[in-house]
This record gives C-alpha cells, sequence and structure tokens, in this order.
C-alpha cells in the first residue's frame, strides 16, 4: 500500500473511531459523574443501566428532550406511541403511533429491531441478544421521564 492510501486509510480509521464515540455522539468530552449509592439504587442498577444504554444506544440517541441525532431522542420514550418523536423525521417502516413502547415492545425491539419494523434506519444495529442488557436498559429508560 502507498503511503499516501496508508495515511489516509489510517485517518478514516481514526476518524471513525472518534465520531462513533458514545461520548462523541452525546456532545460530551467527560465521563459522566459517578451517583451516588442513594441515587443508583440497590445494587446500582441505574449505574448498570446507563451503562447498558451509553454502550448500546447512546452513539445514535439521546436522553435530552428535543435533542434528535441520528435516531430520536429517547426521552420520555416508555409509554409513547411510535414514530411521533417531535422534530424527528427519518422514520423507518411501521413506526406508527399504533405501537406502544411498552416492557413488551422495547425488549422485541431491542432484540431485533426488524422484528417491529422490517425496513428500520437501524441496520448497522443488528440487536441485543443479552436479555438482562435489554432489561437494564428498559428499566434506564422508564426512568428518563
Amino acid at each position: 500500500m502507498s503511503r499516501t492510501r496508508s495515511c489516509t486509510f489510517l485517518t478514516a480509521l481514526v476518524m471513525s473511531a472518534a465520531l462513533t464515540s458514545p461520548l462523541y455522539a452525546a456532545g460530551e468530552t467527560t465521563a459522566p459523574p459517578a451517583s451516588t449509592p442513594d441515587a443508583a439504587g440497590a445494587g446500582g442498577d441505574e449505574d448498570a443501566g446507563q451503562v447498558a444504554f451509553n454502550t448500546h444506544c447512546r452513539t445514535c440517541h439521546s436522553l435530552k428532550p428535543d435533542d434528535n441525532r441520528l435516531g430520536p431522542t429517547l426521552h420520555g420514550i416508555h409509554g409513547a406511541k411510535g414514530g411521533q418523536v417531535k422534530g424527528f423525521g427519518n422514520y423507518s417502516g411501521q413506526l406508527t403511533e399504533q405501537i406502544t413502547w411498552d416492557d413488551a415492545t422495547l425488549d422485541k425491539f431491542l432484540a431485533n429491531p426488524s422484528s417491529i419494523a422490517s425496513n428500520t434506519t437501524m441496520k448497522p444495529f443488528g440487536g441485543i441478544a443479552e436479555a438482562d442488557q435489554r432489561k437494564l436498559i428498559i428499566d434506564y429508560l422508564k426512568a428518563q421521564k
């Protein structure tokens, strides 16, 4: 590989890693503050939920109201109707108000987004196989009202 092509490849690789970093996507440059044991609840489930959310979701989604990114904000998503986030117009197939984002629907979607929306724009995201990780995320989303 020529030196120019090698440099271009390395630059693209570094930029790709930086742009897909959860901290970059959230517009943050420092790690979130650690929660106190009282705020986290028994066993630190809220912290574990935040870690699971950050690992699987935060690259494309925010929890801030009206902060749509590559994906819509997930603030207040639990109990909401599908495809209704204000200001986000890039919804893919079948995400309509006929869907309510309850525990069961969120779990099914997080396991396999195509099972709810066959032509979802989340194609690079294949789902989360681990049921415990999905539950942590769902419980964390419920707490973000």
